[in-house]
């Protein structure tokens, strides 16, 4: 799979994601962020300078922000990256394409250290990429994808409006043929 497509997929994902959260929990999401990581999420969602001082309105300006900008992915991978690095330190080794049992193993403890949000996010970015975190997806349906489905309608054909546009086609092409065989005629 390309990485357009990755990302695509990702993105949507994330969007669902922040669709299910609350404006709080995206709000102390951005809260729990420090240093450099906060002010590069300032400038990925477009965060107004004053906007950490309101914690109340946080959250909102984090999910317009999101959607103006349409950074559901970057978005995503900053709030998750606190949980995501406790989660590479503790995995050690393994960390680089850890096993459905050793995520069971840790995926506790980040929970009851990051919160469920953050940990969710953090599935999202390796989902696609590690056996062990689509594994996951698939067994744990509180990681599982969610949001609506995409819509799969399938197009109603009009039978009789495409035998109509065939015909029309095929009378147009014999009249350009008729006019180019008069043009050669003519240069004879």
């Amino acid at each position: 799979m390309n990485d357009d497509k990755d990302r695509f997929l990702l993105d949507r994902r994330y969007t669902a994601a922040f669709d299910n959260l609350d404006d709080s929990a995206l709000g102390t999401l951005a809260l729990a962020l420090e240093g450099d990581l906060r002010d590069g999420f300032a400038q990925i969602v477009g965060l107004p300078a004053d906007a950490y001082e309101n914690p109340a309105s946080l959250g909102v300006e984090v999910r317009n922000g999101i959607a103006k900008r349409r950074v559901a992915h970057d978005a995503g991978v900053v709030l998750a990256e606190p949980c995501t690095q406790w989660t590479i330190d503790k995995l050690g080794e393994s960390s680089e394409d850890p096993t459905l049992e050793e995520l069971h193993a840790v995926l506790p403890e980040a929970i009851n250290e990051y919160g469920l949000d953050a940990v969710r996010l953090m599935v999202i970015q390796y989902s696609r990429s590690l056996k062990g975190f689509r594994q996951l997806v698939a067994s744990d349906e509180r990681f599982a994808p969610s949001g609506p489905a995409p819509v799969t309608a399938l197009r109603e054909v009009d039978e009789a409006a495409q035998a109509a546009k065939r015909e029309a086609r095929k009378a147009r092409k014999a009249e350009e043929k008729a006019a180019k065989a008069k043009q050669q005629g003519k240069r004879r």
